[in-house]
């Protein structure tokens, strides 16, 4: 195999690499929107902030904060409460923990001597007694300064929950690259091998490769500007409402009370909450979009030529090889190319995007050194 079928090979196998890794992103992005992931760990948190013992954690507790007037709004009812509050304020935090204390009155947060004398009330050994105790003798008074040293605290917690999340997140990632790479057949083994030998796939797949090296970054590539576009838009719709109930001290309709009704009938939060649904309908459309470009890149693959997938009864014909002493040999291999595949799509699709960016830019210096090669032969 010479230099430049081998930047082929490797160029046609990053760009399987993005694609696949691409549709893990895609996958990833729908099971934690399913499962609420990051409320849960919200949930988590709180429940690590209310805890006396720093070996368990206070989930009932984070339930009941999470389920008072100032957080069970910015959730909906799910199975397992799981469509719980993903983000919070640090204000609303304080005002759910507060809340639950003994004495609470809904005047409580007007000065700092009643949130002291709430978080006094708090378990002795939980962190965010200690926390708001330690806030409260810092701000002397005053209830701006509280606020603002609140804000920096709850960064800080913020930081650390999203370091969690990512972490656990990196092991869904692992399973789920595992699982496209054994679903869609995506062996890197039997992929390098039909690449160096079929000379027409590997030039359609290196034809679609130099095209998308062409892209800025992995986002213009796939167009992601509109979708993200349209999560921010959602996310400061829901960030006005959720300000707006907050100022006007009316939580999301529950009930046919005097309250819901005189709450209902302001127009402004009516408008808010409408804006709200109308920017999560386009997040949604985005989002479908997207996974249709990422499904048409996968075709495109397929149509160059590129053997992915399985066939009728191959899958059980290579399961039987490993379970089998006759060619076992042939079906370790192909295990071998799965898991490899399945490495290489965990890495993410900015990092093979970047790769098949630096290939593309060698391959091209290559071609040309070549075509002058051949040019000065043929005079």
């Amino acid at each position: 195999m010479d230099f430049l079928v081998a930047l082929d090979v490797l160029l046609g196998l990053s760009l399987v690499y993005l694609v696949f890794a691409l549709a893990v992103t895609s996958i990833n992005e729908f099971v934690a929107a399913a499962l609420s992931s990051r409320a849960r760990w919200l949930r988590k948190g709180i429940a690590s902030l209310l805890s006396p013992d720093p070996k368990a954690l206070a989930e009932g507790k984070a339930d009941q904060v999470l389920d008072s007037p100032f957080l069970s709004h910015m959730g909906t009812p799910g199975v397992f409460k799981t469509f719980r509050a993903s983000y919070v304020s640090a204000w609303a935090l304080v005002q759910g923990v507060l809340s639950t204390a003994q004495g609470f009155k809904a005047d409580a947060f007007a000065r700092v001597s009643d949130i002291r004398a709430l978080a006094e009330q708090l378990d002795e050994k939980s962190p965010i007694r200690s926390i708001l105790i330690d806030l409260c003798a810092r701000a002397n008074g005053d209830l701006a300064k509280f606020q603002e040293l609140l804000d920096g605290w709850f960064k800080s917690f913020e930081d650390q929950l999203t370091a969690w999340y990512r972490q656990k997140t990196q092991y869904v990632v692992v399973g789920l690259s595992l699982f496209v790479a054994v679903t869609m057949n995506v062996d890197t083994i039997d992929i390098a091998r039909q690449l160096s030998a079929d000379p027409a796939v590997r030039n359609a797949l290196v034809t679609q490769a130099m095209e998308a090296a062409k892209a800025e970054d992995v986002q213009a590539l796939m167009q992601t500007g509109k979708r993200d576009k349209a999560r921010t838009a959602f996310e400061e719709a829901m960030a006005k409402r959720e300000a707006a109930e907050k100022a006007t001290g009316c939580p999301a309709p529950t009930g046919d009370g005097d309250a819901t009704r005189k709450c209902a009938s302001d127009s402004a939060l009516t408008v808010l909450r409408q804006t709200e649904s109308e920017k999560r309908d386009e997040l949604a459309v985005q989002q479908k979009a997207l996974e249709q470009r990422i499904k048409d890149r996968a075709d495109a693959l397929a149509a160059s030529g590129l053997m992915i997938g399985w066939k009728d009864g191959q899958i059980g014909a290579w399961l039987g090889k490993l379970c089998s002493g006759d060619g076992l040999r042939e079906g370790l291999q192909k295990l071998v190319g799965l898991l490899l595949s399945a490495f290489a799509l965990a890495l993410g699709a900015p990092f093979w995007f970047n790769a098949l960016k630096s290939v593309a830019s060698v391959r091209s210096v290559g071609a040309n050194m070549l075509e002058k090669k051949n040019g000065a032969a043929t005079k």
